[in-house]
């Protein structure tokens, strides 16, 4: 009996008791909601290509990329856009179990990492990042893995740990350019916690062969040099040469640079990118935590600069420099999907803030009997615990969950839609589209196998490329468009097919 104990005892303390248990948490939450249709838009791009082979618009993003083209030809059952998804879902069950050692390193609290881990993991745009292959998931998996070896590291620095940052560092660098603004908080980090023996050769060359080692996913780009990708410029990069290596790693990481190299100013031409942008910030901030948890989180990141100002600085400068880029960079509507990176490390602070909280009330205690403080820290961490179940129910039951089967509804009537307009269509037959909408036809052509030569050009969606309508009628090629427009109307007849497209004739 006293064994048996003990044994359990020992289960509970263990530290893989918690990963395990948050992973069969958010694993089968994030599966099970994930999409199972092609989505459009990036998550079109990135579900099409990663089946293909392709690379998706700059930098590349191979460690996703060349995710789901390793899972898509080792699972061959079902819709290989549901596999890529699956993929993602994936990558962001990792993001919640980093987060949840990073939390708890910080804190040394179980309970404030565990709650800081719910609140960001069911989050609005996190869960529903979450369904859909992209590059967000995998980044927020990425700043927390950083994160957690930056912690290890300024606890007690060593060859190891400055290793673990560095292949943190290298990983980080083979998805999104926002990883670029970490490499100077986390070179301040090491400059400024240095060991003895930080500088022999032996230390340094482990370190850069760890970095090295993070960066291999880039080595998925040589396939592009060998195995054409049967699609249109500029969606893909058919095969790549040194400039186009060179364009996907520094092409275009940092938006809004201009051609003097200089940051273009939001506030040029007349628009007050920045004012107009902060008020949905503050609405999703809001959205995705509550009053409640960011209180708790400012107080997070005060007590992480009184006592980690390493960390402290490296959370701030990460977070603010993300924000800088969605808000003060074109394009505009685009900046709601970084500010999950911001609630990343929004979530670190909640977990520093939890863990304040529980350690300030354990020390007021003191004063106590030993009975008092014990139910003291369990009243404490009862609230938290209600707090969390609250938290949870009001995700499942509210806008959250709507949201995730919303997703998952458009993608399949629109996968449907896509479908329908490539097997309606004529042999050797034109499709006009907007980029967004153009990956469920596409995916249908390319993947599902629906081809007979048919082209699939995105134009402009107001204008729907009509400069181009003559040409394409007099190569003798069946032109079909993505909806009408009153110029298409005037200059050409236009008859609906399959109830949801057009195709265009010459005026009789």
């Amino acid at each position: 009996m006293i064994e048996a104990r003990a044994t359990l005892r020992s289960v509970l303390r263990s530290r893989w008791l918690p990963g395990v248990l948050m992973a069969t948490a958010l694993v089968p939450l994030y599966w099970l909601s994930a999409v199972t249709r092609v989505g459009g838009g990036d998550w079109g791009q990135f579900q099409t290509f990663g089946y293909m082979g392709g690379l998706a618009h700059a930098p590349g993003y191979p460690l996703v990329i060349g995710s789901i083209n390793l899972a898509t030809r080792v699972i061959r059952v079902g819709d290989p856009a549901h596999v890529a998804n699956l993929v993602n879902a994936s990558f962001a069950a990792a993001a919640g179990i980093a987060l949840l050692y990073a939390g708890w390193l910080l804190t040394r609290s179980r309970l404030a990492a565990v709650v800081a881990t719910i609140v960001f993991a069911t989050g609005y745009s996190v869960w529903a990042q979450a369904t859909q292959a992209a590059h967000i998931s995998v980044q927020t998996m990425l700043v927390f893995l950083l994160f957690l070896a930056l912690v290890a590291y300024d606890r007690r620095p060593g060859p190891l740990r400055l290793a673990a940052v560095a292949l943190a560092t290298g990983l980080s660098l083979t998805n999104h350019g926002l990883s670029l603004f970490m490499l100077p908080a986390t070179a301040l980090v090491v400059a400024t916690r240095r060991f003895p023996g930080i500088a022999r050769p032996r230390t340094l060359l482990t370190a850069v062969a760890a970095g090295l080692l993070g960066l291999t996913p880039w080595l998925y780009v040589l396939r592009g040099l060998f195995v054409p990708v049967p699609a249109n410029r500029p969606e893909t990069i058919q095969r790549l040469d040194l400039g186009d290596v060179g364009h996907l790693v520094i092409g275009k990481p940092l938006e809004g640079i201009g051609e003097s190299g200089a940051v273009e100013s939001p506030l040029e031409n007349g628009r007050l990118a920045i004012l107009t942008e902060w008020p949905a910030f503050a609405h999703d901030v809001l959205r995705e935590f509550g009053w409640f948890w960011i209180v708790l989180t400012v107080l997070g990141w005060l007590a992480v600069a009184r006592e980690r100002p390493r960390l402290a600085g490296w959370i701030a400068w990460t977070g603010l420099s993300t924000l800088w880029f969605a808000l003060a960079t074109p394009p505009f509507l685009d900046s709601d999907r970084y500010f999950a990176i911001v609630f990343a490390v929004m979530a670190i602070c909640l977990a520093a803030g939890i863990g304040a909280v529980v350690h300030h009330a354990s020390r007021l205690a003191d004063r106590w009997t030993p009975a008092g403080r014990r139910n003291a820290v369990l009243a404490i961490g009862l609230l938290f615990v209600f707090a969390s179940g609250l938290r949870l129910h009001q995700q499942f039951t509210g806008p959250p969950r709507v949201n995730v089967v919303r997703l998952r509804e458009n993608a399949a009537e629109q996968a449907e839609i896509g479908l329908r307009i490539v097997t309606t269509m004529e042999p050797r037959g034109v499709y006009f589209t907007n980029w967004t909408s153009s990956w469920y036809p596409r995916y249908a052509r390319h993947v599902l196998g629906y081809d007979r030569d048919l082209r699939i050009e995105t134009v402009d969606f107001w204008t729907m490329g009509i400069d181009g309508a003559e040409a394409i009628l007099a190569s003798g090629r069946r032109l079909y468009l993505q909806r009408s427009t009153p110029e298409y109307e005037e200059a050409f007849t236009l008859v609906k097919r399959a109830g949801v497209f057009y195709e265009v004739l010459p005026k009789t």
